[in-house]
This record gives structure tokens, C-alpha cells and sequence, in this order.
């Protein structure tokens, strides 16, 4: 508040004996009695005459003050906190006050108050108690309004005061000031950097085409320069020659290559005459060599000792017998596709999705199918489970990029489940270059909002992997749930809708993982087959179950991934550690 303001102008003993007229008073000053015992009077304002005061029973003279103040105050002892309990309102207050009459300045010298601010600063602060709570920081000028409508009305108190003419301002204090400038310094920054995203892609797009240009001829020139070489680059001879066309100030060097090349063949053919020569005794020594013999043995001697000097001569080619009963080995042929044995497990089959008109009927080729994949988390969890997740999906996505064969064969997509269903990873090949998707903690829980998301996804990624040429599998979806669901069995509908092949040509698969305060009952429903539902141990704490779930995430897509690109399509599931099928928990 302000500085102290004194109504009681005045503060005199009544005098008994007093000759000649009583003491005049200002004309807004209003004249107050008092009895020894408390009683207080008024005479509109008047002083007793000299016989009044004679005989008169009371003792004291109080002069008050009639006249308007005008003050302001400043909330800053009792700041009206917003509604995120954090950010505080500053309020500043203009407002008038006087004694309410003559009654008015009997009631304000029988309070005793010398001071009116306090009694007007404890109203404001009362009046004004909890109204920042209804609003935001943001909205200062609607707290403004709340608090004008609250204090425009005059209030006349029991000390004889009256209080009106308020005015309030509000603005957000310092702190919380800052805090907005910096969040509209955010958002700036946001539209700017929206604004300029087109020119900058733009840029972008522009450079890689040039690049690509560059890239085209590099390539295109350095094929024409290998076919222009072909021919010079496949001997010694040549590539010397070509060092001399391309280096034509090393002569020298050129020279000396040829020396020491004509060395080498030296070298070598030496070499190799005295091995032919010491063969040739020996098989002389021991009469393997006939007569008819020589004259083949001779050229063969001469083209090894040839080809070592490197000269053109080359061994005759010796013919070959052939065996009465010889004949080319006839490879065995493959099975039909229909009676191939079916490996154990459960097969995923091909889906297909009406997708449009089809392609024209072409030669049938033998692909690795395609493996869809959607991991659909529970975002409601504490952050240790998160946490354990999160190291989860980031080692999956490692694995992933660290084996192109597997991951060739998977499409991998992640969703965060809450009270609403977000993509964290749209669905991709997972390689060095894909984004590690970012779990966030989230509020609520809604089955019916994931599989409502997952119906039309779904079918729009099968769409257009099929599109790509790939054969695509029944999609699998990896449910990670904590806790029960806010619509109750609600879900259930919306469940049948994406699992019911009748009614979704593309309905997949579901695994159902359950922990912490999941229910086993939603689980086991929630898996599409029971040996898909698993639930675990009632002693394990939520974290630990995380983190085995985390592993069995990682295990299990990788395993799947080896199996398909190996050309088996064989899907088996085990249990992660701690956990049990869910109709056995049940």
C-alpha cells in the first residue's frame, strides 16, 4: 500500500471553564465527542458552544476529516497465482475513499482507527482471494475484467469508511513476463522458420539435382573411358603404354617399368624351364614318356615357356573322353508352390487388399515377402517404464541398421498409445539413415483410439508396399498395455473391426504383452490367437516387466527378420522372461 493516510485530524480534551467563543473548524473537517465511557456524538459536524461544554458529558473533541482521497496499491505481498499454480499476476489497484457522513465520522472515531488503508487493503485482499486461479497466465486482460466487475460497486464499512471508484490493472509479473516474451520469441521463430522451410527446400532439391547432373556424367565419362581402354588395360605392356600417354614428361619412368617387366619375365621364365625340364627327367627316368609323346610334350614345354616370357603361344586344347553313359547333370526340380511341405508355427499368409486396377499379367518371379510390423506402446506409463522401452526400441533400431538383410524383408512402424493414438515412426525400412522414434508421457489410456488409428493405416502401408512390388504378409502388431483401459470393453467393437478379415483385407495379427495394473481378461482379448496373449508374473514389478518386454521386442523382430530373409516364413513366439500366456493367468 501507500504511504499512511490520518482521518483524526485532531485529538483535544473538551475544556469546562472556557471564556469566549469555542475553537471554529476548517469546512471539511466534521467535529466528533466522546464520554469518558465511550460514547460517541456528532452535532453535524459542529462544535458545542462555551455553556454546552460546560455542563456536557463528554471529555474528548475529535476533529475528522471529510474530504475524498484518491490512493493506489499493489498487490505484491498476496500475488494472485494463474492456473498452472506457477506463474503470479501482478495487480495494481486505483481507488477512492471518505467518511461516509456524520454517522460515518461517529462509527470511524469509535473504531479507533486513526489509519483507513489497512481496513481497505484487508477488503481487496479478500475480495480478490483465488480469482487468478480461474485464469491462465496468458490472459491477463480477462482476470482485468473479472476483477473490475467484482469491485464496482461501492462498499461502505463499519469503521464509517466508504470505498469506490475502483480500478484494476493487471499485468503478469516479471518472471511470468518473461516466460510469455520468450514463448512469443518461440513462436516466432517457428513462422520464420516455416516461412523460409520453402525456399530452403527449394535450395535443397535444386542442389541435389545438380549433383545428380554431375554425378550422371562423372559416371557416364568414366564408362566411356573404360571402353576406350578395354583394350590397352588388360596387359603389362598396355598399362605401361598408357602411362606414357597420360604421363608424357616420365619418359623415364615409363622406360624403367619396361625394364624391370622385361626382368620379371626373365626371372620367370627361368624359373619355369627348370621345372619343365626337371618334370621332363624325371618321367624320362621312369619311362612314362613314349615315343608318340614327344612331339606333344614339346609344344606344351614351349607354350609354358612362352606364356612365362610373355609371348601369344598357347596350349593346344586336349580333347576330352567321353564316357558311353555321360550326360549333362539335370538339376532337380522344385515342388509346386502347393505341395510344399508347411514348416511348423504359424505361416503369416499374403494379404491382398483391393488396391485398384492390376497390373498387367508379366513372368512370375520368386521374391522374399514383406514383413509389416507396428509396435503399439503404452504412453500412459511411469517414466522408468518408459524408460526401459525407449532403450528398447533404441536397440532394435540399432540391430536393424547394423543387418540390411533383415531389414530388407521389414517394414517397421511405431505408435505411442494413450488417451489418443501418434505415430512415433511411420512406416519404414529401418537403416542408418531412419529416425530413432521418441516415446513421450502421456496422460489416459484408450484402446478404441489405437485400433480406430490402426484400421486405416494399416491399410493405406499395405497399399503402397504392394504398389512397390512386394509381396506383403498379414501385418503383426506387438500391443504393449500397463494399465486398463478408460472406456471400460468399450474397445471391443473397434477391436473386432481391424482383426475381422470380412470386414479389413488387411487385419492383422495382434500380440498382446500385459504388466503392471493391465487387465489379464483385456489382454488375452486383445491377442488374436491365444498363443499371442501374454501376461506378467502378479509379483513383478512394472519396470522389470518393461524391460523384459524391451528385450522381447528387439529378440523377437530380429529372429522373424533372420527367418524371412533365410526364405522361411515361419512365425513362433516365446514368452518374454517373467511372463506367462495370458488364459493360463487367468
Amino acid at each position: 500500500m501507500t504511504e499512511p493516510v490520518s482521518l483524526i485530524v485532531s485529538q483535544t480534551p473538551v475544556p469546562r471553564m472556557a471564556v469566549g467563543p469555542t475553537k471554529a473548524t476548517e469546512p471539511h473537517l466534521a467535529v466528533v465527542y466522546a464520554t469518558a465511557s465511550g460514547e460517541v456524538a456528532c452535532f453535524e459536524g459542529r462544535p458545542m458552544k462555551p455553556s454546552q461544554q460546560m455542563f456536557s458529558k463528554y471529555r474528548t473533541r475529535y476533529e475528522v476529516d471529510m474530504r475524498p482521497y484518491q490512493r493506489s496499491a499493489v498487490l505484491g505481498r498476496n500475488p494472485l497465482i494463474s492456473r498452472d499454480g506457477v506463474h503470479a499476476f501482478e495487480v495494481t489497484v486505483d481507488f477512492a475513499f471518505r467518511i461516509d457522513g456524520w454517522q460515518g465520522a461517529e462509527d470511524f472515531v469509535r473504531s479507533g482507527l486513526h489509519d483507513p488503508l489497512p481496513v481497505v487493503h484487508g477488503h481487496l485482499v479478500s475480495l480478490f482471494h483465488g480469482a487468478g486461479q480461474r485464469f491462465p497466465i496468458e490472459d491477463s486482460f480477462g482476470l482485468q475484467h473479472h476483477l473490475n466487475q467484482l469491485c464496482s460497486q461501492p462498499v461502505v464499512f463499519q469503521e464509517g469508511l466508504k470505498l469506490y471508484g475502483c480500478q484494476v490493472h493487471v499485468r503478469p509479473d516479471a518472471k511470468s513476463l518473461s516466460h510469455l516474451e520468450s514463448l512469443i520469441e518461440a513462436g516466432r521463430r517457428e513462422h520464420l522458420g516455416a516461412a523460409e522451410h520453402i525456399p530452403n527446400r527449394g535450395a535443397v532439391v535444386r542442389q541435389t539435382e545438380i549433383e545428380a547432373i554431375q554425378q550422371r556424367a562423372q559416371i557416364e565419362a568414366t564408362a566411356r573411358q573404360a571402353d576406350a581402354l578395354a583394350d590397352t588395360l588388360t596387359t603389362s605392356d598396355g598399362l605401361i603404354r598408357h602411362y606414357l600417354v597420360t604421363n608424357p614428361h616420365d619418359a623415364a619412368g615409363a622406360f624403367e617399368m619396361r625394364r624391370q617387366l622385361e626382368e620379371a619375365r626373365a626371372a620367370t621364365a627361368e624359373l619355369q624351364n627348370q621345372r619343365a625340364l626337371g618334370l621332363f627327367q624325371v618321367m624320362a627316368e621312369k619311362g612314362l614318356i613314349q615315343a608318340g609323346d614327344l612331339e606333344h610334350m614339346r609344344q606344351q614345354l614351349t607354350g609354358t615357356v612362352g606364356r612365362a616370357t610373355g609371348g601369344d603361344a598357347a596350349l593346344p586344347p586336349l580333347a576330352t573322353p567321353q564316357l558311353p553313359a555321360a550326360r549333362p547333370w539335370d538339376p532337380p526340380q522344385l515342388p509346386p508352390a502347393d505341395q510344399t511341405p508347411a514348416p511348423a508355427g504359424y505361416t503369416p499368409t499374403l494379404v491382398s487388399p483391393t488396391v485398384g486396377p492390376s497390373a498387367p499379367p508379366g513372368p512370375l518371379t520368386r521374391t522374399t515377402p514383406t514383413a509389416l510390423i507396428y509396435l503399439v506402446v503404452d504412453e500412459s506409463l511411469d517414466r522408468a517404464c518408459l524408460d526401459e522401452l525407449q532403450r528398447g526400441l533404441d536397440a532394435l533400431h540399432s540391430a536393424l541398421s547394423d543387418a540390411p538383410d533383415v531389414s530388407r524383408v521389414l517394414r517397421l512402424g511405431v505408435l505411442g498409445m494413450a488417451a489418443t493414438t501418434e505415430q512415433r515412426l511411420s512406416l519404414a525400412e529401418v537403416g542408418p539413415g531412419t529416425r530413432t522414434p521418441l516415446l513421450m508421457g502421456r496422460r489416459g489410456l484408450s484402446y478404441s483410439q489405437a485400433f480406430r488409428t490402426l484400421r486405416p493405416l494399416i491399410g493405406q502401408d499395405v497399399t503402397v508396399v504392394k504398389n512397390d512390388g512386394a509381396q506383403v504378409l498379414r501385418p503383426l502388431v506387438y500391443f504393449l498395455t500397463g494399465g486398463a483401459p478408460d472406456e471400460g470393453t468399450a474397445w471391443r467393437g473397434d477391436h473386432h473391426d481391424l482383426t475381422d478379415t470380412d470386414r479389413n483385407r488387411a487385419a492383422p495379427h495382434l500380440i498382446a504383452l500385459g504388466f503392471g495394473r493391465a487387465e489379464t481378461q483385456a489382454v488375452r482379448s486383445v491377442a488374436t490367437r491365444p498363443e499371442f496373449g501374454f501376461m506378467a508374473a502378479p509379483h513383478q514389478d512394472a519396470a522389470s516387466a518393461a524391460h523384459s518386454c524391451a528385450a522381447f521386442l528387439r529378440d523377437s523382430v530380429i529372429s522373424y527378420g533372420q527367418r524371412l530373409a533365410s526364405g522361411e516364413a515361419n512365425f513362433s513366439i516365446n514368452p518374454p522372461d517373467g511372463f506367462r500366456r495370458a488364459e493360463d493367468a487367468l
